[in-house]
């Protein structure tokens, strides 16, 4: 492979604020043979430390991250595709947790650290580590805008050279270094990231490996898009360039970060961040969730505990903070509330060719007793006769005894339809006195046997 030269010249991508603009290339560049399936397809989980910088929370607390940590190693389940986590060890909480998940003794995933571009981060891991760790992750800041604007340095060479430190001291300690090239998707690719990436790799016997950051989520899984943006093209040249183990750091600012992880894969990647939820800075990081999903299907299932994703929503929801209720995968997804859907999902178990409007079982992710009907105010009768039917057989023990001929569930539906439709005022020209929430099934069947008791009286 060819020697790379450092441009001296500043490159940056600088669009006023305005929505960045993707350039697109004439041709695709074209996935290399056999990546797509073969090889070896990981994970780090890095919701520990880049999740817990989301700025919708105050703290990760201590307790939780442990927790955490003992479910992704039971969502890995000994397939090892959940290769690392990663922490920091800045603050006596820090150093509180990592001793705490050392002490688990798991061989996946793996502990790993993350550290600042100085050495005096890696003398004191050398020490919190005492031979435990046996890679740390290290920031390498790689745009122009970082390098010039941020960082304040003279050129890109001196960059190299304070970048260079903290690698060999990690590297001479006997910790493995995976230098974590910030902002690779602005980044002067030809005349800043190759070389020092074959500076990296000559100085450190070839151990060296390396993170693609898409940090403010500007990367494009299409395989037109130019460099740097272009996450197909990126990884496939240095790859195909340099050698070196390749891992990819999405960030959600455009909505792509789980579509350009999997794009990094089919191109050559080994590994892809996650964190759990799409915690993170702004838009979030990659959704572990989504990509263990898309592993599966893609790659097959290794053996994932899938029933941890459940327990893993609900400890972030509950101890960290509030996750979306649409989070594709875990979040309360499987249920229904208008009537085609409804009418679907009621006849989809005994369907003959399986699942009408669900894309799995949602016991696939532990969450077994999921309602899948919800009656508001687009609900049909099947949704309806399904909750009445349940709540029946939830009182007697004896199966439903409601169908759409039963006068008691047609009065039912009357009088649901009736409270969304409220009142028109004419005074004032507007709808009052209309129902805002869903209708339960206690209420449904509390509707139902007060037809049914006055009718039997008459």
């Amino acid at each position: 492979m060819p020697d790379y030269p450092v441009n001296p010249e500043k490159v940056f991508y600088n669009y006023g604020g305005r929505i960045p603009p993707l350039q697109l290339d004439d041709k695709p560049v074209e996935a290399p043979s056999g990546v797509l399936r073969g090889g070896r397809k990981l994970i780090t989980d890095t919701t520990l430390r880049d999740g817990s910088q989301d700025s919708r929370l105050a703290i990760f607390p201590n307790e939780a991250k442990v927790k955490y940590f003992d479910l992704l190693h039971k969502l890995d389940n000994g397939t090892g595709v959940i290769d690392c986590v990663e922490t920091f060890i800045y603050q006596k909480r820090d150093l509180w947790v990592l001793e705490e998940i050392l002490s688990r003794g798991y061989e996946y995933p793996r502990v790993t650290t993350w550290t600042r571009a100085v050495p005096k981060d890696i003398k004191d891991l050398v020490g919190i580590s005492n031979g435990r760790l046996k890679e740390t992750g290290m920031l390498a800041s790689s745009s122009d805008h970082h390098i010039f604007d941020k960082l304040r340095f003279h050129s890109k060479e001196e960059a190299i050279e304070k970048y260079l430190q903290p690698i060999m001291t990690a590297y001479d300690s006997g910790i493995l270094p995976r230098v974590h090239l910030e902002d690779t998707t602005r980044a002067d690719i030809y005349g800043w990231v190759l070389p020092f990436m074959q500076r990296v790799l000559r100085e450190t016997n070839g151990i060296a490996k390396f993170r693609i950051c898409d940090t403010i989520g500007m990367g494009s899984p299409d395989p037109f898009a130019a460099l740097p943006m272009g996450v197909p093209r990126l990884t496939k040249l240095l790859r195909d360039e340099t050698g070196a183990e390749l891992e990819y750091h999405g960030h959600n600012d455009f909505g792509l970060a789980t579509a350009n992880s999997l794009a990094f894969w089919a191109y050559g990647g080994t590994k892809v961040n996650c964190v759990f939820g799409g915690l993170g800075e702004r838009s979030g990081n990659t959704s572990l969730e989504q990509v263990v999903a898309n592993y599966i299907r893609i790659y097959g299932d290794p053996g994932f505990n899938l029933k941890a994703l459940t327990e893993m929503y609900d400890l972030v929801h509950n101890e960290v903070r509030p996750l979306p209720s649409n989070a594709p995968v875990v979040g309360e997804v499987f249920s229904s509330q208008a009537g085609l859907h409804q009418t679907g999902l009621q006849r989809q178990r005994e369907a003959e060719g399986g699942f009408i409007y669900l894309a799995f079982d949602p016991s696939e992710v532990g969450r077994a007793d999921e309602e899948l009907q919800r009656v508001g105010h687009l609900s049909g009768m099947d949704g309806i006769l399904s909750l009445l039917n349940k709540e029946h057989e939830k009182r007697t023990g004896s199966a439903g005894q409601f169908t759409g001929m039963s006068r008691a569930a047609k009065f039912v539906y009357d009088r649901v339809h009736d409270a969304y439709d409220g009142r028109l005022d004419e005074g004032t020209g507007t709808f009052v006195d209309w129902r805002r929430t869903f209708f339960s099934a206690e209420e449904l069947y509390a509707l139902a046997t007060d037809y049914e008791r006055q009718h039997a009286r008459a």
